[in-house]
């Protein structure tokens, strides 16, 4: 089936007329919750009702008993941390920025797509609604929270309160610039300083109960380097959903947000913090070196904003958890509410995102390297295998940008744009077949002290680092074929029976769930129907048969080949994590970042000696090592010890995982990127022919 999603180019108009005669125009921004005057707060009153909010004053004579301080000095100290923390909202500077971001934004993006009749029909809704909104967006690069801000702003509605991380704050100049535009800080962790929290929370519920502005936060907490969903965060979402449950508000609406990017600007950057190059720091000098991706115009192609439909808060809460604060108002609100509208809010970024070009083109070529090493694609044969993956990717309810209808010409011509895009990447050689180019620069890593992870060989990252940004485009695809492609790595490639089959799925789902942000079923009924749901779809499909109600077997062998080779990485980077736990030695602390180390050393191995666990460069990234270590912690094979961050093993349970994905006995592809000869980084200018 088609999903098309109409949209319009917001840079289309600014194109045509005066960005500063634009950006200056009379404005009566939208607001969104509609309050009265008394219960409108300005900053100041927000400060003092924070301050004089009862649990807040209970934390600080708590504080201050316990330190043996004076009162009036944790007092102080608050007032300091309540002030750090607020947001203020300044027009002038809004418009101002609003002029530079427009001519930033036209110089590196051809287009910024929008679905325009979802915001014109959420605006039409908020001019007559009394409840707080929540704009909830995926978060794949910086650009996130400046990309919905300039859709907000361009259909004059208020900018919203923005909750950004203490690193932004810190920044000379730009710290208080993006203050006056709406960004409140917070601190990445607080857990262990209480008056910090009930300040932070106070802050919160009076955002929620007396700003008359929405509410932004990225659910997933820090951006997604693999560009696709991550668990999602609880902290901020329980207590804005406390507010609710404290009668601020008739009900909080969650504006879901899927931004995809056709390249985000630190797609380079992304492939080297998985492979454990730490991220440069966010500073005023860093943000102005950023610039240079200035030089080239249109360098990062489209992008698209997909507006989900808003997701009530109330339809989560039972009566009985409101009758339960209500008998007492220190009752904490359940943590399943919270991920159930987390993972809520997760399952339609993951339905609403818009594949771009290159994610179809960085899967086919994904599948070709590791199954047809020696036959790789000719701009025709890619053209009928693009067009082919998109009807698949289609049918499992995937919308696939494109600017035209899609016969063979128009693909070509698609194809070859694409790739001027990513030029730096996959280039036709000069005999028209598609490489891959070399992306690894060897100065990156002249400071080796500050790699996270294991230190890997320059042979090892002249492969990995272009391998895994190609595997970074693909994933987005996973958003839609990722239940068939477990199922399919379940049945194997030869015949299986189908009660074995579903043993292995439900074992596969459970080890991938926090790689892929899906909520655990601990119910093993809902597996069997997720299982029942996911087969009837493939056979209705024609990719697998089954027969007399006891044997599974693959039938289109090129679709199950596709959905099969794609999550082996994933496999295998929790087997090797399982394997390195097995053998700990027990005198050593169990720590995410050692275990993290020890088995991305282990996959480098592998990867080098060409073992079945770890061919894939892809396993290589420590993204997936501490999902990995998060889903043993889950599971409680891995448990907290009495010393902070650190962990026992189960090996009992641990090696019963062992033998189950050592049985499953995956078929590898027979070819292997270490064999993957690549393009020197000099940009080509071969014209394909279509």
């Amino acid at each position: 089936m088609h999903r098309h999603v109409e949209s319009v180019d917001l840079l289309l108009a600014r194109r045509k007329d005066c960005d500063i005669l634009w950006a200056s125009r009379p404005m009566d921004p939208l607001l969104p919750h509609k309050i009265s005057s008394e219960s409108k707060y300005s900053r100041d009153q927000m400060i003092e009702a924070v301050l004089n909010d009862e649990k807040v004053k209970l934390a600080i004579t708590s504080v201050a008993t316990a330190q043996q301080l004076d009162v009036n000095k944790v007092v102080k100290e608050a007032r300091v941390m309540i002030n750090e923390m607020a947001s203020k909202a300044h027009l002038a500077t809004v418009r101002w920025l609003g002029i530079v971001i427009t001519k930033v934004l036209k110089r590196i993006f051809l287009s910024i797509h929008i679905n325009e009749n979802v915001l014109l029909r959420m605006k039409k809704e908020m001019q007559i609604s009394q409840v707080q909104y929540v704009y909830a967006p995926s978060h794949r690069s910086y650009l996130d929270f400046i990309l919905l801000s300039y859709i907000l702003f361009s259909y004059n509605m208020a900018l919203p309160n923005i909750a950004s991380g203490m690193d932004f704050y810190q920044m000379y100049v730009i710290g208080e610039l993006l203050r006056k535009t709406g960004a409140f800080y917070m601190r990445r962790s607080f857990c262990n300083d209480s008056v910090y929290k009930k300040v932070f929370q106070s802050y919160v519920s009076s955002l929620v109960k007396h700003s008359d502005r929405a509410i932004e936060f990225f659910i997933e907490g820090t951006r997604s380097r693999s560009l696709k969903s991550i668990i999602p965060k609880f902290g901020l979402l329980s207590t804005i959903l406390e507010s609710l449950l404290e009668g601020g508000v008739p009900d909080i609406h969650f504006i879901p947000i899927s931004i995809s990017y056709e390249r985000p600007p630190e797609e380079l950057l992304f492939a080297y913090e998985l492979l454990g190059v730490p991220k440069p720091k966010e500073s005023t000098v860093g943000l102005l070196q950023s610039l240079s991706i200035l030089r080239k115009p249109y360098a990062y192609g489209c992008v698209f904003c997909n507006i989900g439909e808003p997701i009530s808060a109330c339809n989560f809460l039972s009566m009985k958890v409101r009758k339960a604060k209500v008998l007492s108002p220190y009752t904490k609100l359940p943590s399943t509410v919270c991920e159930s509208l987390a993972f809520h809010i997760i399952d339609s970024h993951k339905k609403n995102t818009v594949l771009m070009p290159i994610n179809v083109i960085a899967l086919l070529f994904n599948e070709r390297s590791q199954m047809y090493p020696d036959n790789p694609y000719t701009l025709d044969s890619l053209v009928n295998d693009y067009l082919w993956c998109k009807n698949i990717l289609q049918t499992f309810h995937a919308t696939v940008y494109s600017k035209k209808s899609g016969d063979a010409n128009d693909a070509g011509q698609e194809i070859l744009n694409t790739l001027k895009t990513h030029e730096e990447l996959l280039v036709f050689d000069s005999l028209e077949v598609l490489r891959l180019k070399q992306r690894h620069k060897s100065t990156k890593l002249k400071i080796l002290t500050q790699v996270k992870g294991h230190t890997l060989s320059e042979k090892t990252m002249q492969i990995a680092v272009s391998v895994i940004n190609v595997s970074i485009y693909l994933n987005p695809t996973l958003s839609f074929l990722m239940k068939p492609a477990i199922a399919t790595l379940a049945i194997g490639m030869e015949r299986a029976e189908l009660d074995s089959a579903f043993k292995r799925y439900a074992l596969l789902r459970l080890i991938l769930s926090t790689e892929f942000a899906m909520p655990l079923l601990e119910d093993e009924s809902a597996v069997m129907f997720e299982w029942k749901e996911t087969l009837d779809i493939l056979l209705r499909l024609n990719y697998i048969n089954i027969h007399n109600n006891k044997y599974i077997q693959a039938h289109n062998l090129k679709v199950f080949s596709l959905l099969y080779n794609v999550l082996l990485p994933f496999v295998d980077a929790m087997y090797i994590t399982s394997l390195v736990l097995f053998e700990w030695d027990e005198s050593v602390d169990v720590t995410v970042k050692v275990v993290s180390t020890e088995a991305q050393k282990r996959a480098e191995e592998a990867f080098l000696e060409g073992d079945g666990w770890g061919m894939h460069p892809y396993s290589l990234s420590l993204d997936l090592f501490s999902t990995s270590i998060s889903n043993l912690i889950l599971q409680s094979i891995l448990v907290p010890s009495e010393k902070p961050n650190t962990y026992h093993v189960d090996k009992i349970r641990l090696g019963l995982v062992l033998g189950e994905l050592h049985n499953l006995s995956l078929k590898r592809p027979p070819g292997s990127y270490r064999d993957t000869v690549l393009l020197s980084a000099t940009p080509l200018t071969v014209q394909a022919k279509l």
